[in-house]
C-alpha cells in the first residue's frame, strides 16, 4: 500500500475554504513560530507562535514585519542577509536575537524557504522561527564554567596535568614550575615517559565506581626533576572527559616541606621519650643506690668467706651492674645517631619498658601484659622500637588518665596467610611479631581515626602528651617492613597492632662492628634479667 502524496493528499483547487482551514489551523496550532513575505521579503503573515517569541502584539499591525524586533546587534546583518536571500531566491538560515519590548531578549533559529508554484521564480517565502533561548542560556553558562575552571586550574597552587593513554594533554603554570618542564606548549600530545618515570602516573589509583563523590586514595611519590632534585609528592587521579576524549586528570600537592617538618617533629618526639626514659631511670638508680649503700653496710662487720657478709657483697656488685647497665640503655636510646638495626628480642624489650612504665602509672590505670619468652626475633632499631613502644604505652595511658581502666599489652607470634580478624593487611604472608596495646578508655571518633597520623594532629592537650605520636609510630613501622593498625570503638576503648616481620634465620644476619657494640649493651639487659 502506497502512502499518498501532498498532491494526492490535498483536496481539489476548487475546495479553497478547505485548503485556507487546513492552513490555518497548522498555523496557528504549530508550537514553532511561522511567517510569509512576498518575493521581496515584506512580511505578509505572522502566526501567534512568532508573535509571543518577538514580543510582537498577537494582532500585527498592517506591514509590521519579524525585522522589527531584531536586536539592536543583530538587525544590520540579520536584514541585510535577509533582503540577499530574497534577491537572489534562494533560502534563509540564520541564528539571531529578538528583543521584546519588556526588554528581555530570546534567541530563536529562523529558516525560510521560497514558494514556488510554476516556473523558476518564487512566489514568496515561507519562514519558520524556533525559540532556541535555553539551549543558548546552557551553552553560555557551560562556556562560563569551562572558562572558570581553566581559570581556576591555571592559578591554582596546586600542579594539575591531564593525560590519556600515555600521552600528557595539559598541565598547568603550577606542574611546569614542580616537575621544572621547561614550557607548555611542548607538552601536548607528547608521551609521558618523556617527562616522568615509567608508571609514574599510570598506576595510580582510581576512584571504584565512576563519578562517584568519594576521590580514590591518595598516593606519595618521590620525582626527580630534570636538575637532579627530588621532590615529594602526594597525587590524586580522577578520569574525566579532556576535549570529548576519556582522559585522567591529576592532581598533585608538594608534600617536600612538610616531610621535613614531620621529620623535625620525630626527632623533637623522639627527644621526649628520651625524657621520659631518663626519669625512670634515675627513679632506678636511687633503688640501686639504696641497694649498694644497703648491703655495704651489712658487710662491713662481716667479711668472712662463705659468710653472709659474703652474700651481701654479691648484692651489691648485682646492683652495682644494673645501675651501670641503666646507664648504658640511657646511652644507647639517647644516641641521634643513624639508624642502625640488629637482631633484638621485643619481650625483653618490651618487659623493660613495662617495668620502668608500671611505676609512673596513676592509680587508677591496672597494667596487665601478656609476654611469652618465645618470641621470635626482629630485625630492627632497638632506639626506634623503643620509642614505638613508649608512645603506644603514653597513647593508652592518655586515653585513661581521667576515667581510668585497664591497659592490656600483648605480644605474640602470627602467621599471616589470610586476612586478619575480617581485615586486609598490607604485608605478604609470612612470620610475624605482632604487638598489641589495648585500652578501656572513650574510644576514637571516625573524624580522629581519620586524622589520628597526621603528624600536625593531635588528641592530648598541651604538655600532657608523651611520646613522637601516631604519626611518628606509623612512619618508623613502615620503614621496618611492618604496618600498623589501630580499631577503636566510641565508649569501649582502643587497640593499637603493630606487626613486625620476624627473623627465620637469625644466624644468617651479618652484624656490623658499630651494632655489635650496640648488641652487647642489648645481651648485658637480656643477662640480668634472666638472673
Amino acid at each position: 500500500m502506497r502512502a499518498p502524496g501532498l498532491t494526492d493528499a490535498f483536496p481539489t483547487a476548487g475546495a479553497f475554504a478547505t485548503i485556507e482551514a487546513f492552513v490555518r489551523t497548522l498555523s496557528t496550532q504549530a508550537s514553532i513560530g511561522i511567517f510569509l513575505s512576498d518575493p521581496q521579503g515584506r512580511t505578509l503573515y505572522l502566526n501567534e507562535r512568532l508573535c509571543r517569541i518577538a514580543g510582537l502584539p498577537a494582532t500585527p499591525k498592517p506591514g509590521q514585519c519579524w525585522l522589527d524586533a531584531l536586536f539592536p546587534d543583530d538587525h544590520d546583518p540579520i536584514c541585510a542577509e535577509w533582503s540577499r536571500a530574497t534577491t537572489e531566491g534562494r533560502s534563509f538560515s540564520r541564528e539571531f536575537r529578538f528583543q521584546r519590548a519588556d526588554g528581555s531578549v530570546r534567541w530563536v533559529m529562523a529558516e525560510a524557504f521560497p514558494l514556488r508554484t510554476s516556473g523558476e521564480s518564487p512566489t514568496g517565502y515561507v519562514g519558520m522561527v524556533r525559540d532556541v533561548t535555553p539551549r543558548q542560556l546552557a551553552l553560555e553558562a557551560l562556556q562560563a564554567s569551562e572558562e572558570r575552571y581553566r581559570n581556576l586550574i591555571q592559578l591554582s597552587p596546586h600542579a594539575i596535568l591531564v593525560h590519556s593513554d600515555g600521552t600528557l594533554l595539559f598541565i598547568n603554570q603550577a606542574g611546569i614550575r614542580l616537575f621544572g618542564i621547561a614550557a607548555a606548549e611542548d607538552i601536548a600530545g607528547r608521551s609521558l615517559s618523556e617527562f616522568f618515570p615509567e608508571e609514574f602516573l599510570q598506576t595510580l589509583p582510581l576512584p571504584e565506581a565512576p563519578n562517584t563523590p568519594t576521590p580514590a586514595a591518595p598516593v606519595e611519590r618521590r620525582c626527580v626533576r630534570p636538575d637532579g632534585t627530588h621532590v615529594d609528592v602526594e597525587m590524586v587521579a580522577a578520569p574525566i572527559t579532556f576535549d570529548g576524549q576519556p582522559a585522567v586528570q591529576v592532581i598533585v600537592t608538594d608534600i617536600t616541606a612538610q616531610k621535613e617538618t614531620a621529620a623535625q617533629l620525630q626527632l623533637a618526639k623522639k627527644m621526649a621519650a628520651v625524657a621520659t626514659l631518663a626519669g625512670g631511670i634515675a627513679h632506678e638508680f636511687n633503688n640501686c643506690l639504696t641497694a649498694i649503700l644497703g648491703f655495704s653496710d651489712l658487710a662491713l662487720p662481716l667479711l668472712v668467706p662463705d659468710s653472709r657478709a659474703h652474700g651481701h657483697v654479691q648484692q651489691v656488685i648485682l646492683a652495682s651492674k644494673r645501675a651501670r647497665d641503666l646507664v648504658t640503655q640511657m646511652l644507647v636510646f639517647g644516641r641521634q645517631g643513624d639508624s642502625a638495626k640488629q637482631p633484638i628480642s621485643l619481650d625483653i624489650l618490651l618487659k623493660e619498658t613495662l617495668r620502668i612504665l608500671r611505676g609512673r602509672l596513676p592509680e587508677n590505670i591496672t597494667l596487665r601484659e601478656w609476654i611469652p619468652g618465645a618470641i621470635k626475633p626482629v630485625f630492627a632499631d632497638p632506639t626506634q622500637i623503643h620509642q614505638v613502644c613508649v608512645s603506644l604505652l603514653a597513647h593508652s595511658e592518655q586515653a585513661m588518665r581521667t576515667t581510668g581502666g585497664v591497659l592490656e599489652v600483648r605480644l605474640d607470634n602470627i602467621h599471616l596467610s589470610t586476612p586478619v580478624n575480617g581485615h586486609e593487611l598490607p604485608l605478604p604472608p609470612g612470620q610475624y611479631v605482632r604487638l598489641a596495646v589495648s585500652d578501656t578508655g572513650d574510644g576514637m571518633s571516625p573524624d580522629f581515626q581519620a586524622r589520628m597520623c597526621d603528624p600536625f594532629f593531635t588528641a592530648t592537650s598541651s604538655g600532657g602528651g608523651t611520646g613522637m605520636g601516631l604519626s611518628g609510630v606509623q612512619s618508623i613501622v613502615s620503614e621496618h617492613g611492618g604496618t600498623f593498625r589501630a580499631t577503636s570503638t566510641v565508649g569501649q576503648g582502643t587497640t593499637i597492632e603493630v606487626y613486625l616481620p620476624a627473623m627465620l634465620h637469625p644466624n644468617s644476619v651479618v652484624v656490623t662492628e658499630a651494632v655489635q657494640d650496640r648488641t652487647s649493651n642489648l645481651t648485658e639487659r637480656k643477662e640480668f634479667l634472666a638472673e
